[in-house]
């Protein structure tokens, strides 16, 4: 994985083991009474609403890979060059002012159920138009526009017992819910760590007061894993073209968690099956397509509190985590031009984050990321010989980004600013050596933002 990555990841680690003298919980914001009260439904029944305003201003130094506007940043483009001049066409600065991250949602409590305390949960916001990002397998640009929308975030049912609770419907994938980092952006510092919501059974065991033990299965509703979207097998996609509901087994999720006052962490896995296509077209007719690829990850997150300090840490090994708004997926690998069947080989890369904060109603912060594409399991064929990629920023070698933000709470009004410096180096996919990227270039940019929040 490389000189450069272990030097960082033990960097990380360093500065989480020295925050680990401290001992206490951080003092904790005092919250505003709800504006909107909880109303009564009826015997047993009620529900609170709640959500928030949020209006943003945003700057990017270049041209940058993200979603919805941009609101969503990720790293810079690469740089693409004028025909005739050499200028670099991707060095254009963009600004935008947005409120489509606003959000409503309402939590209704009702009567026991089997014992059990039963409740359920939706939200929804207006960043529901338009393009999703990459949905070419290389991500928009600033240039793509994304309509307002409503679109739906979460809609829950769960079950509580005294030691155990059962939620079924959307919400987070289990790999992205835990320890966001406390940043500005709404990128929640993608792609350094997993970002994405499904639909799921999950089921979690507290057999004690400081051990949970998680288990969810989830289907891929919306953040989706890349397949073939035509009947050739040659052009991938995700969205609406993307019918994963092929896909024989839904994504399966383990995790154990140990929380004290001081101290949440815990360790995620995820095994996942992606069926590409239902059919192949070869050079003698059309047939039935059954070949799958199957993949994992595996991570572990600390989230430290220490009166005003919090230390935040993750890290992640990872196979085509694609549908995650991670860089990666998987390609193929052999060809069969007489049927068509392909054979496939899932992508690898690692991930590390660090995230430290201080101060309560007026809050510094400082977020730090460092990913590594460590190439496929195999050897890959390139588009030339038949061959394709499945996911998201194939010719990408690392990304690195630090973050410095500062934000102040007075009542349910929040003034928040934050500075991004970008890294992106690309390269040259080497199909000889695992599809590893070689001679990388690494391109620059500054994201700026500015939000006003009211919450309610």
């Amino acid at each position: 994985m490389g000189i450069k990555y272990l030097k960082i990841s033990s960097a990380f680690l360093f500065v989480l083991q020295a925050t680990s003298i401290f001992s206490q919980q951080t003092q904790k914001t005092d919250e505003p009474t709800p504006l909107i009260p909880i109303v009564k439904l009826g015997e047993n029944v009620q529900v609170k609403f709640g959500g928030f305003v949020r209006a943003e201003y945003y700057f990017d130094s270049r041209e940058t890979v993200g979603a919805v506007d941009d609101l969503f940043s990720f790293f810079p483009e690469n740089v693409k060059k004028d025909a005739n001049s050499g200028d670099d066409l991707n060095a254009v600065s963009r600004n935008n002012l947005s409120s489509q991250a606003t959000r409503f949602n309402a939590l209704f409590t009702g009567p026991d159920v089997w014992n059990a305390k039963s409740s359920s949960f939706f939200e929804f916001d207006f960043t529901g138009g338009g393009a999703g990002v990459g949905t070419s397998g290389a991500g928009t640009s600033t240039g793509i526009t994304n309509a307002v929308g409503l679109r739906l975030r979460h809609a829950w049912i769960k079950l509580s017992w005294v030691k155990s609770d059962l939620l079924v419907g959307k919400t987070w994938n289990p790999l992205s819910e835990i320890s966001f980092p406390s940043v500005i952006g709404l990128n929640t510092g993608i792609p350094f760590r997993p970002f994405g919501r499904g639909d799921q059974l999950r089921f979690t065991w507290k057999p004690s007061s400081t051990i949970n033990v998680l288990a969810a299965a989830l289907y891929q509703s919306e953040h989706k894993s890349f397949i073939f979207s035509d009947a050739a097998n040659t052009t991938a996609g995700i969205s609406n073209c993307a019918d994963t509901r092929s896909n024989p087994i839904p994504d399966l999720h383990v995790q154990i968690h140990f929380k004290t006052p001081a101290l949440f962490a815990g360790i995620v896995s995820e095994y996942k099956v992606v069926k590409p296509a239902t059919q192949t077209t070869g050079t003698v007719g059309v047939y039935n397509a059954n070949t799958t690829i199957s993949s994992y990850a595996v991570g572990a997150f600390a989230d430290y509190k220490k009166n005003l300090f919090n230390v935040k840490v993750g890290e992640m090994y990872g196979e085509n985590l694609s549908e995650l708004f991670q860089q990666g997926g998987y390609a193929v690998k052999t060809l069969n031009a007489v049927t068509g069947e392909k054979t496939y080989s899932a992508s690898n890369s690692v991930t590390s984050w660090l995230n430290i904060t201080y101060g309560t109603k007026l809050m510094a912060g400082l977020f730090g990321g460092y990913q590594k594409n460590l190439g496929f399991n195999d050897n890959i064929l390139s588009v030339t010989n038949g061959g394709a990629f499945l996911g998201r920023w194939q010719n990408v070698d690392h990304i690195y980004r630090v973050g410095p933000s500062l934000k102040y709470s007075i009542g349910r009004l929040v003034l928040a600013a934050e500075v991004e410096y970008n890294v992106a180096g690309y390269g040259t996919v080497d199909y000889n050596n695992r599809g590893k990227v070689i001679h990388p270039t690494d391109v620059s940019g500054v994201r700026g933002t500015l939000v006003t929040t009211f919450l309610f």
